[in-house]
């Protein structure tokens, strides 16, 4: 049957109504319990002779003596007050009867007198006692600390079941949306940051609303996601494998023709350094499909200055081919925790890029230091540089930029490579324009916690 309301909107209506009854009766019971509590001095006062003992001493005393029983041998307990009333509503011993029962007692308890011809008394909520020259008293028992309105504590009974309503809505409503929400959110944030496996608990789906509803609809997109995600990647591997099977042959190929003399010595170089393009172009595909999951660096400890030194004096090799250097300057602990090899590869990524771009005769300058939560490492060139407003594009893949009139083969994956290296680690990177001219990269990785 289709509801016409949602089923969580349904469970919410129910879980508040719930509460309001909950909440009538723990009032109701709360309120019993306390007046029955408060009142018991009033109704012993009330059930007890004490009224019979004042009727006494006012038929034998009259009203002097009713004063001075009341003021000196009446045994009145503490928690109620008695007053003894005349026709106009006056008490005898000259008090102020509270103001919030004022108009009770003249309506209700003293009342207008009975009319002379008529033979019924109208109802009184107090008992009459008559004195010896037919004056009639009323004899009225009022419990203290108790308004018309409740006491102290019928008041502190209310807010305390209200409270414990209200926390309890709070839990029910907390445990039957807002968690699901929140895990719901977890699962997404995880699947969002490349965690493939997240998934929404089963106690999740196995809800019959609209939450469960969508966690297996989230279940199933995740499931979907995941197996595209493995399709492409299979892909990929089979056709770099493709690719580069007839990339081979036709290498093999052009070895055996200038060999033959069946192909100029310049044909053959520009062949081969296309050859060569193609492989490196395949080779970062694949790099980069590899690492567009999260990376999951393993937990060793990094040098990055001694990384750092290794890489520089394997890049100073194409440095000197461009007549430009490398100036490493570190200083304090540069350990990190990390996946070595990965490290290597964003560092050098980003070093080669420098290089490619460096005029003869300049230096590329590294820098490295830790401030003890984090090391920072700077690599600067004296290139072109690039736009401010493409410093962030730079990043993502095959995203190209010219660099004033040179022109540099690119795959426009390095970068997008190191962003993602450095991201799987904890860390960032970031591009900055120098003022001198050139381009800073600046990684941020943190320094481990060890224990």
């Amino acid at each position: 049957m289709q509801l016409p309301y949602s089923r969580l909107y349904v469970r919410t209506a129910v879980h508040i109504g719930v509460a309001l009854a909950a909440f009538v009766l723990i009032g109701a019971a709360s309120l019993g319990l306390i007046a029955a509590w408060e009142l018991r001095g009033y109704v012993e006062t009330r059930d007890s002779t004490l009224g019979e003992a004042a009727a006494d001493v006012l038929q034998r005393d009259g009203e002097a003596g009713l004063v001075a029983w009341m003021q000196n041998d009446a045994d009145i307990p503490d928690d109620v007050s008695i007053y003894i009333l005349n026709s106009d509503s006056l008490d005898i011993l000259g008090r102020e009867v509270p103001e919030q029962y004022a108009d009770f007692i003249r309506e209700s308890v003293v009342g207008e007198p009975a009319a002379p011809d008529s033979n019924i008394e109208p109802a009184r909520l107090a008992p009459r006692i008559t004195g010896p020259d037919g004056q009639v008293y009323s004899f009225l028992v009022l419990p203290k600390g108790i308004s018309l309105w409740g006491s102290p504590a019928t008041s502190l009974g209310l807010l305390l079941a209200a409270l414990l309503v209200i926390s309890s809505v709070a839990w029910l409503i907390a445990r039957t949306i807002t968690r699901p929400i929140g895990e719901l959110q977890f699962v997404v944030r995880e699947l969002a940051s490349g965690h493939t496996a997240a998934r929404a608990p089963e106690q999740l789906t196995r809800r019959r609303d609209e939450l469960g509803s969508l966690a297996a609809d989230f279940n199933m997109m995740a499931d979907r996601l995941t197996e595209l995600m493995e399709r492409r990647e299979s892909v990929i591997q089979e056709m770099s494998h493709e690719l580069r099977s007839p990339l081979t042959r036709l290498q093999a190929a052009v070895a055996l023709a200038a060999a033959d003399d069946a192909i100029d010595d310049k044909a053959r170089k520009r062949i081969e350094q296309e050859i060569t393009r193609m492989n490196r172009v395949i080779g970062e595909i694949l790099r980069y499909s590899s690492l567009d999951a999260a990376v999951s660096p393993r937990k060793r400890l990094v040098r990055i200055d001694k990384l750092l030194q290794e890489l520089a004096e394997i890049e100073q090799i194409e440095a000197d081919r461009r007549d430009c250097s490398i100036s490493i300057d570190t200083s304090g602990d540069l350990t990190v925790v990390g996946d070595a090899e990965l490290l290597r590869i964003g560092f050098e990524n980003i070093l080669r890029n420098a290089i490619r771009y460096t005029p003869a005769g300049e230096t590329i300058e590294v820098d490295a230091s830790s401030d003890g939560d984090t090391v920072v490492v700077a690599i600067a060139d004296r290139g072109p540089g690039v736009d401010e407003d493409k410093l962030e594009q730079i990043f993502e893949p095959y995203f190209l930029v010219a660099a004033g009139d040179q022109e540099h083969d690119s795959t426009g994956l390095g970068l997008a490579i190191v962003k993602r290296v450095f991201d799987g680690h904890g860390g960032s990177v970031v591009a900055s324009r120098r003022s001198s001219g050139g381009t800073r990269f600046t990684v941020t990785l943190p320094c481990p916690e060890l224990e």
